[in-house]
């Protein structure tokens, strides 16, 4: 999905230029995408969300009803949602796009858009739909496999991510393929900054809903391969395959940053710290490699939060 659109800059273009009205459009169309997924993200812990999602996505696309099909758990495809007056008198002939969403090769449920009574969906709205339709299944993928993940052993509770028991020994097997094939392995332990001061702000329920939501972001924002864990309160550990310390370094920024840039349901705008060491260059065991991020965790600490660090000093962004 294209970045979205920040500041409060006007979207206003010259009149009677048609190729600027188009892209006006297409950037208010973005930035409604966006605030669509956050707010499916943030759907778990505030049901006012999914309304919002719904109201967002049908300013992306101008129409007048949109609908989300999702799969149940017996695998059937069933209406989830709706904004907008479906039901039509005879004659009444409309637009629809419907568009499935996907997870890789499985079907998670279908985004429908109905227009308003003689319009007709511009060709330049179809790239659009494609990405919310991806963009939306990435979410909605994330979402049901973290909500069915929290109720297994060695998975939390709160987020369905692994817990630290099962991450730690994901980090050891990683570590020992690294002993015999020699591929660096990238760590990151992450925490969200002031968490105690906003439970005690919002209480724990809406504590419990960001760390979730949290959860979520970290899952689309890294690769299949990775693996995000929750060790304590909220501190988090990114496990990252094949990757080395400047890599690592870059990804932690990047986690770091689709945090901060992502607005929580109830808490608004969070920001995270995060440490990182690499294996072999930090050491080659678990033992060494956790307590080389964690270093490198309390250095961003002092350096005042909202930032990435790695040890030695001079390794740090």
């Amino acid at each position: 999905m294209s970045e979205p659109v920040t500041g409060d800059a006007p979207l206003a273009v010259r009149g009677g230029d048609p190729q600027g009205d188009e892209r006006v459009r297409r950037r208010r169309a973005s930035l409604a995408l966006w605030q669509a997924v956050e707010a499916l993200l943030a759907a778990p812990g505030e049901p006012e969300a999914l309304d919002r999602a719904l109201e967002s996505l049908r300013a992306a696309f101008d129409c007048e009803g949109v609908a989300l099909h999702a799969r149940t758990a017996a695998g059937a495809i069933e209406p989830w949602c709706a904004l907008g007056e479906w039901r039509t008198t005879v004659g009444d002939l409309r637009d629809t796009l419907t568009v499935p969403l996907m997870r890789g090769r499985e079907r998670l449920g279908e985004l429908a858009l109905q227009g308003r009574p003689g319009q007709r969906f511009r060709a330049g709205q179809l790239g659009l739909v494609r990405a919310a339709a991806g963009a939306l299944g990435a979410a909605l993928g994330a979402r049901l496999e973290l909500e069915r993940l929290r109720h297994l052993p060695g998975r939390d509770p709160i987020t369905g991510l692994p817990d630290a028991r099962a991450f730690l020994l994901r980090l050891e097997e990683e570590l020992a393929r690294a002993r015999r094939h020699g591929p660096p392995v990238g760590l990151v332990t992450l925490e969200l900054d002031h968490f105690d001061a906003l439970r005690e702000r919002y209480g724990t329920a809406a504590a419990d809903a960001v760390l979730a939501e949290a959860a979520l972001v970290l899952t689309l924002t890294l690769r299949a391969s990775d693996v995000v864990a929750r060790l304590e309160d909220a501190r988090f550990a990114l496990l990252l395959p094949e990757t080395d310390a400047l890599p690592a370094l870059r990804c932690a920024e990047r986690v770091r940053r689709s945090l901060e840039e992502h607005r929580f349901a109830r808490a608004g705008r969070v920001s995270a710290t995060a440490g990182v060491a690499a294996c072999p260059r930090d050491g080659v065991d678990v033992a060494e490699l956790v307590d080389r991020a964690e270093g490198a965790l309390a250095i961003a600490r002092k350096q005042g939060r909202r930032r990435v660090a790695g040890l030695p000093g001079g390794f740090a962004h």
